[in-house]
C-alpha cells in the first residue's frame, strides 16, 4: 500500500512539473507574439526638429522596421553636418529603446499615440519650455 501512494505521489509530482513547463512556454511564446505585433504597429517614420545646444536644431528623422531594426538621421540646422546611426530597437511596455550597432549609448522614448517623446537620462519626459519639442511625429504612410 505504501509503495502504491509513493509511485502515484511520484506521478503526480511528474505531471504538475511538466504542465508548469508547458504554462512558461506558452507565456513565452504569447510576450514574443505581443512584442512582434507591438514591433509592426510601430514600424514607420518619424520626424521632429530637436533642440540643439549651440544652434536652431536638429532635423530628426527615425525608421522603426518591422524587423526590429532602426536608422535615424540627425542633420543639424545651419549647418553642414549630418549623423546616421544604425541597431535595432525593443519595446517593453509604453518604453521604445534604441540600442545602436556602434556602441553609443541606448536611447529611450515614450510610446505616445502617433508620436515617440524622448526621455532623459532618469527615463522621464523632458519638461519645462522646450519639453514639446523633444517629441517625434509619424508621417502619414504614402
Amino acid at each position: 500500500m505504501i509503495r502504491i501512494f509513493m509511485l502515484l505521489s511520484a506521478l503526480i509530482a511528474l505531471t504538475a512539473c511538466g504542465g508548469r513547463n508547458v504554462r512558461s512556454s506558452s507565456s513565452s511564446e504569447a510576450a514574443e507574439a505581443a512584442e512582434t505585433i507591438a514591433t509592426a504597429n510601430l514600424s514607420g517614420t518619424y520626424t521632429g526638429t530637436l533642440p540643439a545646444a549651440d544652434g536652431p536644431g536638429i532635423a530628426f528623422t527615425l525608421n522603426l522596421c518591422d524587423d526590429g531594426s532602426y536608422t535615424s538621421r540627425s542633420e543639424y540646422l545651419e549647418r553642414d553636418m549630418t549623423y546616421t546611426e544604425q541597431g535595432h530597437f525593443t519595446i517593453e511596455g509604453e518604453r521604445l529603446t534604441l540600442h545602436p550597432d556602434e556602441g553609443e549609448p541606448a536611447t529611450c522614448y515614450r510610446i505616445e499615440e502617433n508620436s515617440l517623446r524622448l526621455l532623459d537620462s532618469d527615463g522621464r519626459p523632458v519638461t519645462g519650455p522646450l519639453a514639446d519639442r523633444y517629441v517625434l511625429t509619424r508621417k502619414a504612410d504614402r
